[in-house]
């Protein structure tokens, strides 16, 4: 199947108005456009970052390289403050934060990141970005951190950013489970990459 330009995925059980305002925000002609209700995933054996979340947003490759060349800015601005006002959103829900279990030893105890929301995107060689986001925080700016994200993808289809610029570095020469780690870092106010065995 074809991967989309632009995707959103969220448990059937989330009230679905938010998910379709997001939606109608968007979507434009010659976009490859996905916005669907999935079941719960149930029990998972994994890493708690490897864990899908609650609500996925996905931009792809496709969507700099291809519609954004043929429509120009005003869509990705557009995308831009719909996405992070749709985080915001999702991440002012205390009860859609999932709870984890597990045996002693197994759960981590120096997670800060969120398991209810996350924002994936296409990098190279098959990899796969992934923005984590701050458990919810009052205090925290949602919208800052999703729009120094797309900008970071903006930059890095481009090939003004790259996976060295971001820090990463892995032990076996690839990203375990092909998933890298990111977070917005407010002190050096950029996209950084973290490694996950850090938090565990």
């Amino acid at each position: 199947m074809q991967k989309p330009d632009i995707g959103l995925v969220f448990e059937e059980h989330l009230p679905d108005d938010i998910f379709r305002e997001f939606e109608n925000s968007v979507k434009s002609d010659g976009l490859n456009l996905m916005v669907e209700s999935k079941e719960p995933m149930g029990t998972m054996m994994c890493a708690e970052w490897f864990i899908f979340p609650v609500v996925m947003a996905w931009v792809g490759k496709s969507y700099f390289d291809g519609f954004l060349k043929e429509m120009g800015k005003d869509h990705y601005s557009s995308l831009k403050k719909n996405l992070s006002g749709l985080t915001t959103k999702v991440m002012s829900e205390p009860r859609i934060e999932p709870t984890l279990f597990g045996s002693k030893g197994k759960l981590s105890s120096n997670n800060p990141f969120s398991l209810a929301c996350s924002v994936h995107a296409e990098a190279e060689n098959g990899y796969t970005f992934k923005l984590l986001l701050p458990k919810r925080n009052d205090d925290c700016d949602y919208e800052l951190i999703v729009n120094r994200f797309m900008d970071f993808l903006a930059d890095y289809h481009l090939g003004l950013q790259t996976l060295d610029s971001i820090g990463c570095i892995w032990d076996a020469g690839v990203p375990p489970g092909n998933m890298i780690f990111v977070h917005y870092n407010s002190e050096s106010n950029k996209i950084e990459w973290l490694n996950f065995k850090d938090y565990r």
